[in-house]
């Protein structure tokens, strides 16, 4: 899909990012939502996964989407209605997920039920990766051991080597915060900036961790916070900001599901890293079309934040 094209005169939070099908669909469900069409809603979800195809990337960011645009009880009648649907496996599982990232205690009896669903999903389509990703982010969320994390691992690399969401996925997983360390996080990145090809849907796995390592410090107050912003000249960070400035924002040049996703990463990296000047091309590319992360992460309200820097920065 091409990134740049009509600059739009307004910003709006788009979790369909420049999938035009995917968001007319996210539309009518939040509206049948509301008037409780649900026959309507599940007949809207099996076309827009059925034309999805084979395409495990897209397959990934429409489920996470769709996952987010229903309801826990859509997803959970839908599951149990057809245990031998593989897509209504995968979204109630992937809502679990979801709504457990944000929970304080995740529930343990639903995770089970996700896992299994899950299992079903591998089970009617085993040359998925999905539902392995999605076991994979269940089991982080618990916290569980390597020796349960990495055979998962294994088998998503296996059927798609560079899902984004399993990536991403591993990259918290292995992070100091959760049940890695720093020295494991840099092998994982230098691994994954070795095998992957510059347009891959990996691409923005860098940047991410650089803005985590960015607002961790920041967090942590006194010295550390004052001397956060230093982090963004280290030779890694550069060269990271280097690469993408060069070559993110030409159009068709990223063509994975999220990447307008990555240059709202690189468009917000940029302005916290007071490249200001570099980011206009950036912001130009987005077209307005803003995400969650990272641009919640400074004050909670993403389309502020976006709106406040694309002013500074003259676009």
């Amino acid at each position: 899909m091409a990134l740049l094209g009509r600059r739009r005169t307004t910003t709006r939070l788009a979790p369909e990012l420049d999938d035009t099908d995917l968001g007319k669909v996210r539309k009518r469900l939040v509206g049948e939502r509301a008037s409780g069409g649900r026959s309507l809603a599940v007949a809207m979800i099996e076309q827009l996964l059925r034309e999805t195809g084979r395409d495990w990337d897209r397959r990934a960011h429409r489920t996470s989407v769709l996952a987010e645009s229903t309801s826990p009880g859509l997803q959970r009648s839908w599951a149990e209605e057809q245990p031998k649907d593989a897509d209504a496996q995968l979204l109630y599982a992937w809502g679990v997920m979801l709504r457990a990232r944000f929970a304080e205690h995740p529930d343990p009896a639903e995770t089970r039920e996700a896992l299994d669903a899950c299992a079903r999903a591998a089970g009617l389509r085993p040359e998925d990766p999905n539902p392995w990703v999605v076991r994979l982010g269940l089991l982080r969320l618990w916290r569980r051991p390597g020796t349960e994390v990495f055979p998962l691992w294994e088998e998503i690399v296996r059927r798609d080597p560079w899902h984004r969401e399993a990536h991403f996925q591993m990259l918290g997983y292995l992070s100091p915060w959760e049940c890695g360390s720093h020295g494991q996080t840099v092998d994982f990145l230098d691994r994954v900036r070795a095998g992957a090809a510059p347009t891959a849907p990996t691409a923005g796995l860098e940047i991410a961790a650089l803005i985590d390592l960015y607002h961790d410090t920041v967090d942590q107050g006194g010295l550390e916070a004052l001397t956060a912003i230093h982090l963004w000249s280290r030779p890694d960070a550069e060269a990271a900001l280097g690469r993408a400035l060069a070559d993110w924002p030409r159009p068709g040049y990223l063509n994975h599901a999220a990447a307008v996703a990555d240059l709202n990463l690189l468009a917000y990296a940029l302005v916290q890293s007071r490249r200001g000047a570099q980011a206009g091309e950036v912001f130009r590319a987005i077209g307005g079309l803003v995400t969650m992360y990272p641009w919640a992460l400074e004050n909670g309200d993403p389309l502020e934040s976006f709106g406040n820097w694309q002013q500074r920065v003259g676009n």
